[in-house]
């Protein structure tokens, strides 16, 4: 019980959590305008890769491969759009397809860029520095969770409360919401389904490249083959088991940054519990959240279906 109430484990779920939310958010936009976007753990991948070569370009500079990293991923994210939104192709298939292509397209860059293989470390890069917040050091909880933290931490944090403000708030918001929920609706009412559909999969590809930034380079200093490791998927088990609410969707990526924080620290206490194991921590939280959240489901469809007889 004691690694449960552990300060320092709740504040690496923070940090676990961060790339978790932001990659979240472009998929929530997506499922509030009726998109299907799975390729969200490819998207994480280019902008980790992305991200790591402009830092090496750019001397160190995070800041700059950061922006790369956004600007990038976004026209990444347009070939997907292209496909769902032009083309009309089914977003499922386009999904997988966006994926295998960012693998196979990092692998051949890196070979091309980096001449290397497998895995590219950087080595000069100047990693952002700890944001400590004065108010927040006499409150006790906030403060472990918060404070002394990547500023990406605090923006990702304001971006939930932001990102609740304009789905239900702005004229923007309310069209999103209104696409997802009847296109037809939202044609008569003077919306242009295009453009929507294209600005939430440009945000969406913007929101990942700043994760896989994030991840890259201030989680990690370096980029490897497979390093997301499916964050996207958890991502997506997120917003689906958050009901694309930006704030519960936050909770319950806090809930798996803190599985995969016990894990890591399972792991360092020398347990003797195999590492197979404690990596599959995460993902068997995900596989329980996503049947919780069937469940949940059909018992507020079959009550709906009880109260329509009666």
């Amino acid at each position: 019980m004691e690694i449960i109430f552990n300060t320092s484990v709740w504040a690496a779920a923070v940090r676990v959590a961060t790339p978790l939310l932001l990659a979240a958010f472009g998929c929530l936009l997506c499922a509030k305008a009726g998109i299907t976007n799975l390729a969200i753990d490819g998207f994480i991948t280019v902008g980790c890769f992305i991200s790591v070569a402009v830092v090496n370009l750019c001397n160190g500079n995070v800041w700059m491969g950061m922006l790369g990293a956004i600007v990038g991923t976004a026209i990444y994210s347009a070939i997907f759009g292209l496909a769902v939104v032009k083309f009309k192709a089914n977003h499922i298939i386009a999904s997988i397809a966006m994926n295998l292509l960012s693998g196979g397209l990092t692998t051949f860059l890196m070979a091309a860029v980096f001449h290397t293989q497998g895995l590219f470390r950087l080595s000069n890069i100047k990693k952002l520095q700890p944001v400590s917040i004065g108010f927040l050091k006499n409150i006790p909880v906030i403060n472990v969770l918060i404070n002394d933290q990547s500023i990406v931490v605090h923006f990702t944090i304001l971006m939930v409360i932001a990102m609740s403000f304009i789905l239900r708030r702005t004229e923007y918001g309310l069209k999103v919401t209104a696409l997802g929920q009847s296109e037809g609706a939202a044609r008569s009412a003077g919306i242009k389904p295009a453009r929507v559909c294209w600005s939430v999969i440009l945000l969406s590809g913007a929101f990942c490249g700043l994760a896989g930034a994030y991840l890259s380079t201030t989680i990690l200093s370096e980029f490897s083959e497979g390093m997301v490791a499916g964050r996207g998927f958890t991502a997506y088990t997120a917003v689906i088991f958050g009901g694309s609410n930006p704030i519960p969707v936050g909770l319950v990526t806090l809930l798996f940054g803190f599985a995969d924080a016990i894990g890591i620290q399972v792991e360092l206490m020398g347990t003797g519990i195999p590492t197979s194991v404690v990596s599959m921590l995460p993902y068997v939280l995900a596989l329980v959240v996503l049947t919780v959240s069937s469940l949940s489901a059909k018992a507020r469809e079959n009550g709906k279906i009880i109260l329509r007889r009666k």
